[in-house]
């Protein structure tokens, strides 16, 4: 993949190197913040010194000059994008994100996708249906990007006039053609879900017409409805209005948050299905237990791995117990994420207090 906007983590965290190596670059770009560059050359020059091989050094230091060249030729208007590559191999996966995504440079035996596992989690996607009574644009918000899946109209009769209908039948008319416009948008709704899953959906524009339309909504899609919002869609431009209800989202997800601490409060006190500790949720991950991983943002846990064995060192002086490799050094908490992925778990950030006090993850389990 290169120049796609969409990464498929899974992909990514099911990739390792067989023999331990460091050899995945990780690159992460904010690019409205003009001082990145100096940021990637800190990173680059503080690697390189720590690498033995000298064709290592050299292709990491290729790899570098080629990862910061496809990110910059990128399409313009991505305010970050991200990069992964081998730097001994062909692999490389590059693009675009939507959202401000803080500069960060690792090298790695696998690809480093905690980042891009928090932007995902913040911003999930969902269905943005914008309407005021006569025209009507459906929106599939994904990486904080959107894409129009859906359109209508209609051109109701005009200003009733004196003589002709009368004024019950001109309102009965008007009212049906406003109506068959609403179902017709619903039935669009209805298929956008079919096609992407359960998304959660905001209704947006000005007046009474968003309210009119959740009516017609079918039930399934009222459920899914988060926010009604008010919105002139004429005078505020396309851009300003994705980027509101991208943060709109996003507080919804913070809302869920909560949910998501409270649940694991209340099965700590009992006991049942829930797990605090880094080793013991990587365990519960490995054994397909792991429902919901709670990870507190911009934490980090040191420690060593051996990618072959699927090992985890619990010292800094322990051998593998599978094969006696030294390993590498490794952040458990990015290896807890990619585990929670590749099981199609949830993985929520959060920065509540009460998860830095028990250690900064936590899981809820299926059982």
């Amino acid at each position: 993949m290169e120049g796609n906007k969409s990464f498929d983590i899974r992909e990514l965290s099911e990739i390792f190197d067989e023999n331990n190596q460091d050899v995945y670059l990780s690159l992460y770009v904010d690019l409205v913040d003009k001082e990145h560059n100096l940021h990637i050359k800190r990173r680059k020059n503080a690697i390189k010194a720590t690498i033995k091989d000298r064709d290592r050094k050299q292709s990491f230091e290729k790899a570098i000059e080629l990862a910061v060249e496809k990110v910059h030729n990128l399409e313009k208007g991505y305010p970050s994008a991200a990069i992964f590559l081998h730097i001994e191999g062909d692999f490389i996966q590059v693009g675009g994100l939507g959202a401000r995504v803080p500069t960060k440079l690792v090298l790695d035996a696998s690809p480093y996708v905690l980042p891009l596992a928090k932007f995902n989690d913040d911003y999930e996607s969902f269905i943005l249906v914008l309407i005021d009574g006569q025209r009507s644009e459906i929106h599939v918000i994904e990486n904080a990007e959107a894409e129009q899946v859906g359109e209508d109209s209609h051109t109701s009769i005009g200003r009733h006039k004196k003589g002709g209908w009368s004024q019950a039948r001109y309102s009965r008319i008007r009212e049906g053609v406003v109506q068959r416009f609403y179902d017709r948008t619903s039935e669009q709704v209805d298929n956008v879900i079919k096609e992407n899953g359960n998304l959660r959906i905001i209704i947006a524009g000005p007046g009474n017409a968003k309210q009119q339309f959740q009516e017609r909504l079918s039930a399934h899609a009222k459920e899914l409805v988060v926010s009604l919002e008010d919105i002139d869609m004429d005078s505020v431009p396309p851009n300003q209005i994705f980027r509101k209800f991208v943060e709109t989202a996003k507080q919804d997800e913070a809302e869920k948050e909560i949910e998501y601490i409270e649940k694991f409060q209340s099965k700590i006190m009992t006991g049942s299905s829930a797990s605090t500790g880094i080793y013991e949720v990587l365990e519960a991950a490995s054994t397909g237990r792991l429902e919901t991983l709670l990870v507190l943002e911009d934490h980090s846990i040191a420690g060593k791995k051996c990618e072959p064995c699927n090992e985890y060192m619990k010292g800094p002086t322990i051998p593998c117990p599978q094969c006696g490799s030294d390993g590498n050094e490794v952040d458990l908490v990015n290896e807890a994420v990619e585990a929670a992925i590749r099981i199609s778990a949830h993985v929520e950030f959060t920065d509540n207090e009460y998860l830095e006090e028990i250690g900064g993850v936590a899981a809820l389990l299926r059982w």
